[in-house]
């Protein structure tokens, strides 16, 4: 499958052959590499490997001088069967540079333990390599039923034994006849998954660093296209190295220039192209060839799916980062590492760090940057189909000391609960502000499980705030939110005070502020109209004295034509010197925010809109009280998960594509988690309904349970408090005409309802709780009050497992429905408590078992003193056992 006149070479699979264990991976400095299974065709791979390893590695290796391998060994090592024999290489542009196996013991045997084995070429020793074998080798050992590795290390081979220990698994080391013996299980835990996540961290934070820190630069394509780009470069002040290439053979004034990439003397660190499909293959391999990290391909408009698809796989075989097509470019303002490799002009220093994807979003931010007159720390524009993406440049963002404000604007999301989880990190570091348009969109190439469905955008943007994430719906807004973030302390409250020279001004942000959330608990302060730049900062430093404010917002219109350019200075003054954040707005006709300044801590933010100006400080002390909050824990709940796993695979073994559960199969399951569902029973004639209702002493409901009815908020079909014989034939008439009032049938009516016969639960609030296994987000919890309010209105809750007891009583609170659940006009509330236990257990059943495709238990009615669980509909699906590999993968 050509990228121009390169292509990635795909051998014929062998029987067995787990493609699924195939993964781009990233090494500990950042470069890329592929890793896959062995293959019989990788023979003269693995000869040309071993002659490039020392003798002291191969001596390590085999406890022995082994100078070079046999027909036999050979054929040994690539013939395996991916069952109790597996070995996974890394190979990098067409080499192979490290491989890893493992042999089941007592091969045949159900045996849970195997002997593991590593070989690093020398050059490559340091990258990771061993680490990234180990964590994929033990993925696919779990697969196949292994429990434990076992390896025999010389006791001089100190870093190989370090990388057991290293990896977070508990490690039984002992000496048998002089040479170290290491066992350990394999289970994952939460130390080696954390010793995961954090090599994860640094491998792609090194790598967005190198990306953003090159030394020698080549930009190719036509002459035109490259002086733009050169002269960006050059005026941007980089200290390197830039070289020109040019595909009209032009020169190029001011640099070195070269026939081609091949052609530049010397390595290369960064190449920043604009070409045709036609070239981009042979430029993949020839930047490779050239040492360099990375590619940033302008070009967009001739690039389908398939070429962008490939472009990515070529990069990572030959270990180059790219980015693009249709990326805008990289941009550092850091002193000393100045680089523009854009088209664009260069923005001034600062403390913000900006992302996006496509070229033409790119451009309309820059734009933004020097209209705000916001300095950037860094800039990255990664195209459509990038194989950098933003939470490569989250990595980074967070162990970047220069950038203090970070803003993304997403066109689509590649790996949601992994950007999820970055996120909440980072952003209780720094604040994280995110214009997301396509958050629903998931970027193809990373993949998403099929068969399942996509969240809404309101589910998406709770649970961007879950994470901490401020989320606009305008991209002017992240700017606004910037100035303040990048400038002033975080606002200890929500208390804000307002100063204005206009009593018109001073009431509309008073109103403005409490239609944003913020307390307006005094008097807006209003200065005489020409009051002086002194008068404005002794009210803004008096406000910023009193113990009852949290932030001050500070306004001054001036009619005339002297402008308000000295009570900015004063209040900048003041600010500086402020332990509470200072924000200013000022309106005259002299348009005096042409410049900020550097973005210094303590610098007076300042606007040209007071509703602007409101909601940004809303917005940033939102985000306070989220990282001050307490985040919780999540509770230790009595569950059988055994038995809920037993359930959901007896029922996949049945019906592989997946179906709901029966009643009885749905009431199981629950229990195991501690939910009891309130028994129904089914009836199709109204003689069984008066039997069962009979039997459970009447008091009884009768409801149509088919979501073709009971789905519908206008037709409950649902009969209360029946006691007798006539009260139930009157309900079942009652039934049925309604049913052919809605145009379902005349004929078996009744049966097409599904209707049962419950016991009457106590009264009190209807809600619904349910979890949707969202492709790429995984379970998505909501909550909302049964009928119109969460149907119609859009009164629902979302939050993504796992839910801490914060998590759930936000869920709670956050209804705008919820002064029903609390109480009022004397009437009690219900049991808090039990609604928010309930929330917990679905959470947590949920979270632990992926096939659980939807899980809604509808109605659940709460009240002062119960929680009865009324209905319950489940879904099962066949998905993975879980969502997130326990090995590094791009």
């Amino acid at each position: 499958m050509p990228v121009g006149t390169a292509s990635v070479e795909l051998d014929e699979d062998p029987p067995g052959y787990p493609r699924g264990w195939e993964a781009d991976v990233l090494l500990a400095d950042g470069g890329t590499a592929r890793l896959r299974p062995i293959r019989p065709s990788d023979a003269a791979l693995l000869v040309a490997f071993y002659d490039r390893v020392s003798p002291e590695s191969k001596y390590l290796r085999f406890f022995a001088p082994y100078p070079r391998l046999s027909r036999r060994d050979v054929k040994r090592f690539t013939e395996v069967d991916y069952v109790d024999r597996v070995a996974l290489i890394l190979t990098l542009g067409g080499e192979m540079i490290g491989v890893g196996r493992w042999d089941r013991l007592e091969e045949g045997s159900r045996s849970g333990k195997a002997e593991i084995a590593f070989l690093v070429e020398d050059a490559h020793q340091g990258r990771g390599v061993a680490q990234l074998l180990l964590e994929h080798l033990a993925e696919a050992a779990r697969e196949r039923g292994i429990t434990g590795f076992v390896a025999e290390v010389l006791p001089e081979n100190r870093r190989m034994a370090q990388v057991f220990a290293d990896a977070g698994y508990r490690v039984r080391k002992g000496v048998e006849d002089g040479v170290l013996v290491v066992e350990f299980p394999i289970l994952p835990t939460d130390t080696s998954v954390g010793v995961m996540e954090r090599r994860e961290h640094r491998a792609e934070s090194a790598s967005v660093r190198r990306l953003l820190s090159p030394e020698r630069v080549v930009v190719y394509g036509k002459g035109d296209r490259v002086r733009g780009v050169v002269d960006s470069m050059l005026r941007g002040g980089f200290r390197g190295e830039v070289l020109a290439v040019t595909s009209d053979g032009s020169d190029v004034p001011g640099v070195a220039n070269a026939p081609s990439i091949g052609e530049v003397p010397g390595n290369l660190d960064l190449a920043v192209v604009s070409i045709g499909i036609a070239d981009l293959g042979s430029v993949v391999i020839d930047t490779a060839h050239k040492g360099a990290h990375g590619l940033v391909v302008l070009t967009g408009s001739d690039f389908g799916p398939q070429e962008n698809r490939l472009l990515v796989q070529l990069a990572r075989a030959y270990g180059v980062r790219a980015l693009g097509p249709d990326a805008l470019g990289l941009i550092n303002t850091r002193l000393g590492a100045e680089m523009n490799a854009t088209p664009g002009p260069m923005p001034r220093t600062g403390a913000v760090g900006l992302f996006c994807q496509s070229a033409a979003t790119g451009v309309s931010l820059l734009n933004a940057t020097l209209r705000h007159d916001i300095g950037l720390s860094s800039f990255v524009s990664t195209g459509d189909y990038a194989d950098v993406t933003a939470n490569d440049v989250l990595q980074y963002w967070e162990d970047d000391d220069d950038t203090r404000v970070c803003l993304m604007s997403l066109d689509s999301i590649g790996n949601p609960r992994k950007f999820s989880r970055i996120s909440r990190r980072l952003a209780r570091r720094k604040p994280v502000v995110a214009f997301a348009p396509g958050r629903t969109h998931r970027s193809e190439h990373l993949g998403v499980r099929g068969g399942l469905g996509h969240a809404p955008d309101e589910a998406i943007d709770a649970l961007f705030r879950q994470a901490g994430i401020m989320v606009t719906h305008r991209r002017n807004a992240m700017f606004d939110i910037a100035k303040i973030a990048a400038r002033q302390p975080l606002p200890a409250g929500e208390r804000v005070r307002v100063i204005a020279n206009s009593t018109t001004l001073a009431a509309q942000l008073t109103t403005s502020a409490a239609a944003a959330g913020l307390l307006v608990e005094q008097p807006a302060v209003v200065l005489p109209a020409q009051s002086s730049p002194a008068a404005f900062s002794a009210a803004a430093q008096q406000a910023l004295a009193e113990e009852t404010c949290d932030s001050v917002l500070c306004a001054a219109v001036n009619v005339y034509s002297e402008g308000v350019d000295h009570v900015i200075a004063a209040l900048d003054g003041v600010a500086r010197h402020a332990s509470k954040p200072l924000v200013g707005v000022f309106l005259d006709f002299n348009e005096p925010l042409t410049s900020m300044g550097p973005d210094e801590r303590g610098a007076l933010p300042r606007f040209d809109s007071g509703v602007d100006a409101v909601r940004a400080l809303a917005a940033v002390t939102a985000h306070a009280r989220w990282r001050d909050r307490d985040p919780g824990a999540v509770p230790m709940l009595e569950l059988d998960r055994d038995r809920a796993r037993r359930l959901i695979n007896q029922v996949l073994r049945g019906t592989p594509q997946g179906r709901e559960l029966t009643g009885d199969e749905a009431t199981e399951l629950l229990a195991a988690y501690g939910i009891e569902l309130v028994r129904r029973y089914y009836v199709t004639s109204l003689d069984e309904a008066c039997r069962v209702a009979d039997s459970l002493g009447w008091d009884v409901v009768l409801k149509a349970t088919s979501l073709s009815v009971g789905g519908r908020p206008d037709h409950a079909g649902v009969y209360r408090n029946i006691d007798d014989p006539e009260d139930m034939a009157q309900a079942w008439d009652d039934l049925y005409e309604l049913l052919v009032a809605l145009g379902l049938g005349t004929d078996d009516a009744l049966s097409g309802a599904e209707p049962v016969v419950q016991v009457m639960a106590p009264p009190g609030v209807a809600l619904v709780v349910t979890s949707r296994e969202d492709a790429a987000f995984g379970p998505i919890v909501s909550l909302g009050l049964e009928g119109v309010a969460s149907q119609l209105l859009g009164d629902t809750v979302y939050r993504v497992p796992p839910l801490t007891d914060v998590d759930a009583g936000a869920m709670v609170r956050d209804l705008r429905t919820a002064p029903v659940l609390f109480g009022r006009n004397d009437s009690p509330g219900v049991d808090i408590g039990r609604v928010e236990d309930l929330l917990h257990r679905v959470a947590q059943l949920a979270d632990e078992h992926p096939q659980l495709a939807s899980v809604s238990l509808s109605p659940v009615i709460a009240s002062t003193g119960s929680l009865a669980v009324l209905g319950a509909r489940i879904h099962i699906a066949p998905t993975a056992d879980r969502r997130d590999p326990l090995a590094r993968t791009l």
